[in-house]
C-alpha cells in the first residue's frame, strides 16, 4: 500500500464519504453469476469482502457519509453499449436486470435507510450518474473507494473522481479482481498515481481520530 508522504492518514469527516461499488448479489454472492461462472470465485473475494464491512462499520461509527454504487441495467438492455464486450456479454446472459435478486446488495453490506445509493450503468461510479452531484450537495472533497472489480469499478471510478478535483483514497485490500495479476497491476502501477492507496487498518485508525 501507498501513504502519505509523511506517513499520517487524515480525514476531515465531515468532507469524507465512503463509497462502495458493485458489492452486490450477481457480483459476490455464492449463488450469484460470476460464482457460478468462476467456482473459485466466493473463496477469492471472502477477504475482501470480511474487510469491505469492517470500513464500513468504521465509517458509520465516525460519521463519515457513506455512498452505495449499484450496478443494473433495465429490462432487456437497451442501456448497454454494444461495443463495450463486458456489456454486450451482459446482455446476452441477461443479468443484472433492474427488478432481480442479483442487483440487489449483498446482505452484510446492506445499505443503512439513512445513506445514498447511486445506480450506474457503465464502469465508473459517475458515469451518467448523480454521483458528483450528491457528493458536492453534501461538500465532499475526499471519496474513499472499495468495490469490486480492482481494476475496473474501483480503477475506473478513481480515475474519474481524480479528474473532478476530489481527493482520492482507494481501500486496496477491501479491493478484489479476478486474478492476481490484475489486483496487484491496478494496486502497484496504476491508483498509486491517482491518488492513496490504503488498507483497511490505516482508515480505521484515522477516522477513529480524526
Amino acid at each position: 500500500m501507498t501513504q502519505p508522504p509523511d506517513g499520517t492518514l487524515e480525514f476531515d469527516l465531515g468532507r469524507t464519504a465512503l463509497v462502495l461499488l458493485d458489492y452486490q448479489n450477481y457480483n459476490v454472492h455464492p449463488d450469484g453469476y460470476w460464482a457460478s461462472v468462476d467456482p473459485g470465485l466466493v473463496e477469492r473475494v471472502a477477504p475482501a469482502l470480511r474487510r469491505t464491512a469492517e470500513a464500513l462499520a468504521a465509517a458509520r461509527k465516525a460519521g463519515v457519509r457513506v455512498v452505495h454504487v449499484q450496478n443494473a441495467w433495465r429490462e432487456g438492455h437497451p442501456d448497454i453499449n454494444p461495443h463495450a464486450p463486458w456489456q454486450a456479454d451482459a446482455k446476452a446472459a441477461g443479468r443484472s436486470t433492474e427488478g432481480s435478486w442479483g442487483i440487489e446488495f449483498f446482505q452484510p453490506l446492506m445499505p443503512a435507510s439513512s445513506e445514498l445509493i447511486v445506480r450506474k450503468r457503465a464502469v465508473s461510479g459517475f458515469a451518467g450518474t448523480d454521483l458528483d452531484r450528491l457528493l458536492r450537495l453534501h461538500d465532499v472533497s475526499t471519496v474513499v473507494i472499495a468495490g469490486i472489480i480492482t481494476n475496473f469499478a474501483a480503477e475506473g471510478t478513481a480515475r474519474d473522481a481524480s479528474d473532478r478535483g476530489y481527493r482520492v483514497v482507494v481501500l486496496g485490500d477491501c479491493c478484489e479482481s479476478i486474478t492476481d495479476e490484475m489486483h496487484a497491476f491496478a494496486l502497484t502501477q496504476i491508483l498509486p498515481t491517482i491518488g492513496e492507496v490504503v488498507g483497511l487498518k490505516e482508515f480505521a485508525h484515522a477516522v477513529s481520530r480524526s
